[in-house]
């Protein structure tokens, strides 16, 4: 769009695309408001994007060229253990007897396309708020979802499956007869508790951990183990309430669409902001990447109403609600408030194999549990190419935690349990996939809410540590209602074929029968 053509009067104008920036601005237009939605960057995502690979190497090279462009994203170290050009293309795997391709970086530079790989990777509980939400705003026609299709723990030095069903429970040969029974009368009654139950029946535990409370009960170290770590997701210090609250999300999103809770977006978590991106643009809200903003400023006009007026390339844009991203937001517009927050540490390998034999091409969430008292917990995902996350023979493995010392001290521990990271001879016999490629990362903590000093500016977090959209569609509700008191937030939009326009009616012929019957010749 022309700058002299560019519209300056919108009623809600939307500054980033990320997660929570998206779902504001489909709602907003959903209802008919004038919607403008900018981003400074060429892509869409902000911090919530998904990038092939040349892309990928564009954001490296900028986080390490022009520091204060990305002043998020630190620590970044990326590490190859393949050679530049590859001296021969395939060879045999011994075990299948299929052809295996000997990687180099080169091969990663021209099959670029071919990988998404995500700096927020995330999942989606089947029964979780956005699930529910791409459904019944039939947001869920842009997106294509496949089932994470197990999840595993690392338990007595070794990887371990975690049994998510019942016929998973009594399968397991990992745990006895009656602690199968323990389990299940665990995981039952945490399972029937209602909020106001779940409340009363912990109300002693208030100060005390999840552990704690598991051990009081009698489960045995392997029990807790299951439950702690793998179900809840937790650590040693999960307070006893929320670990419930985390055991009862898990286990009431199963059965809805396979074996696990955990759903995985086809082409990455990027794919989810665009899809909302989507819905706006179809109502007729405006995109305009890589536009830049200035300066911000409120004015107020006729009435005592207060206008928020944005510079960006030369041109004034007035709104009535600015909604802003908080790595967008001027200083000067956020409440100072100190929000307590601990940083992210992010890593992503290429491998050239799972990290446990399967015989479909699998899609795994795996939780580690710390590996030393003071750690955290850390999550594993690993994605394969029936994902559309990298070529074929590949798997791409994102690591998070929260930061302790940098990314690479934090993770690389766990990685080199489960990854051969010597580099060398991609085809030699091994019991750990080969990593191919690595990169390590600190993402600042933005994921507490901001207040405005403002009331008609909204600030939008960003991504946190967690391992799904939760607070992300949370946060959207409550600003759309903040902006919009009393409306629906995202009803369900129309199929194509649903919109009848009132121009394209074509209306039969009038009923002709009184005046036939008057003309019919009386006896």
């Amino acid at each position: 769009m022309m700058d002299e053509d560019f519209p300056t009067d919108f009623q809600v104008i939307v500054v980033g695309t990320g997660m929570v920036e998206s779902i504001v601005a489909a709602a907003c237009s959903r209802i008919g408001k004038n919607v403008l939605h900018m981003d400074s960057s060429d892509h869409y995502g902000g911090l919530w994007a998904s990038y092939n690979f040349e892309g990928l190497q564009k954001f490296i090279k900028e986080v390490n060229s022009d520091p204060d462009r990305q002043k998020q994203v630190y620590n970044l170290s990326e590490k190859w253990f393949i050679e530049k050009e590859s001296a021969q293309g395939e060879t045999t795997d011994e075990n299948k007897g299929e052809p295996r391709k000997v990687w180099s970086q080169a091969d990663f530079a021209a099959e670029y396309r071919k990988f998404n790989i995500d700096t927020t990777p995330k999942l989606l509980f089947s029964r979780g708020p956005l699930v529910e939400l791409l459904i019944s705003s039939n947001i869920a026609r842009y997106a294509e979802f496949r089932c994470v299709t197990r999840v595993l723990t690392w338990l007595n030095d070794q990887l371990m499956p975690v049994p998510c069903s019942r016929a998973d429970v009594f399968a397991t040969e990992a745990v006895g007869i009656v602690e199968k029974r323990m389990l299940m009368k665990m995981l039952t009654s945490i399972v029937g508790y209602s909020e106001e139950e779940m409340n009363n029946e912990f109300k002693d535990w208030n100060n005390k951990t999840l552990k704690e409370y598991l051990t009081h009960k009698g489960l045995t170290p392997n029990l807790i183990h299951y439950i702690l770590y793998a179900i809840a997701g937790g650590n040693n210090s999960l307070p006893c309430l929320e670990g419930v609250k985390e055991c009862k999300k898990f286990l009431m999103s199963l059965g809805r669409y396979g074996n696990t809770p955990f759903l995985w977006p086809m082409y990455g978590s990027g794919e989810l902001p665009q899809c909302f991106c989507r819905l706006c643009a179809v109502f007729g809200g405006v995109y305009c990447l890589n536009r830049p903003i200035d300066k911000v400023e409120t004015k107020t006009v006729d009435e005592g109403k207060t206008v928020v007026t944005i510079d960006s390339k030369s041109k004034k844009l007035n709104c009535d609600h600015l909604v802003i991203g908080v790595h967008e937001c001027p200083e000067e517009l956020m409440s100072s408030e100190p929000a307590e927050s601990c940083d992210i540490s992010k890593a992503v390998f290429v491998t050239n194999g799972t990290i446990m034999a399967s015989e479909k091409e699998p899609l795994t969430l795996l939780r580690f549990p710390p590996l030393a008292d003071d750690d955290n917990a850390v999550t594993v995902l690993e994605v394969g190419p029936a994902t559309g996350s990298c070529p074929k023979g590949l798997f791409v493995v994102y690591f998070i935690t929260k930061k302790t010392k940098d990314a690479e001290s934090d993770l690389k521990p766990y990685a080199e349990r489960i990854f051969d990271m010597s580099g060398g001879d991609q085809t030699a016999a091994a019991d750990k996939p080969k990593c191919l490629w690595s990169l390590f990362y600190n993402v600042k903590d933005t994921s507490s809410p901001v207040s405005s000093v403002v009331d008609n500016v909204h600030v939008c977090s960003g991504p946190d540590a967690g391992l799904d959209f939760d607070r992300a569609v949370e946060q959207a509700e409550q600003i759309f209602k903040k902006i919009c008191p009393g409306e629906e937030f995202l009803p369900r939009a129309p199929n194509p074929e649903e919109i009848v326009f009132e121009d394209d009616v074509t209306h039969g012929p009038e009923f002709q029968r009184e005046q036939d019957e008057e003309a019919e010749p009386k006896e």
